[in-house]
């Protein structure tokens, strides 16, 4: 029986690497704009009738200090766009894109994945494996 080498191939540990970072990062942008968009984008929290199960302000408590008058929203540049709108999607969204371009230029490592394999004959392309462009 032949002895399996316990250290992981450097391929897998690269790729969990980089899924953890990209799921953490993913995660906090997803806490962050839902939380900011909860508590800046509605004008109040109602418990609404007919609902199944606790209402989130049952859950969180009274939220009165996030209560906003529709004249209190701005716009920022001038766009159109409501403040929650822009704090809370859009500055989130052009810092995601800021962190992919940093983390695929200095973390994201490419492998060697080895050798191609010809499918229909099951060997290296062309029958020759020293090709230097193969």
């Amino acid at each position: 029986m032949d002895k399996v080498d316990p250290t992981p191939d450097p391929v897998y540990v690269h790729t969990l690497r980089e899924a953890k970072i990209i799921l953490c990062l993913w995660t906090i942008c997803l806490v962050y704009t839902c939380t900011y968009c909860y508590l800046y984008g509605y004008l109040d929290h109602p418990t609404q009738t007919g609902s199944t199960g606790p209402s989130l302000g049952a859950l969180v408590g009274p939220l009165p200090q996030f209560d906003r008058d529709p004249d209190s929203l701005t716009m920022p540049l001038g766009l159109g766009i409501p403040d929650w709108v822009f704090y809370g999607i859009v500055v989130p969204w052009c810092l995601c894109i800021v962190g992919t371009l940093i983390f695929c230029v200095f973390v994201f490592q490419e492998d060697d994945l080895g050798v191609e394999m010809d499918e229909a004959t099951g060997g290296p392309p062309d029958g020759n494996e020293d090709r230097p462009d193969a």
